[in-house]
């Protein structure tokens, strides 16, 4: 089972960019990185912002 989320269902209204993982936090590892090298965020502030939306976040992963 893989687990994705895009950029977009986040509330990014222009990236559409899909991060995957095999488990929740190999996914959020990746959304991480990819918030820090694409959208300017900091390991510290992604992870403030993750604790403020954690539930929003995990109702829009997508299983495949």
């Amino acid at each position: 089972m893989t687990l994705s989320i895009n950029c977009k269902d986040v509330g990014d209204p222009v990236c559409t960019h899909t991060m995957y993982g095999e488990t929740e936090e190999e996914l959020m590892e990746n959304a991480k990185k990819h918030g820090i090298e694409v959208h300017g965020y900091t390991e510290e502030s992604f992870e403030e912002e993750m604790a403020k939306n954690l539930e929003n976040f995990r109702k829009v992963i997508k299983t495949t």
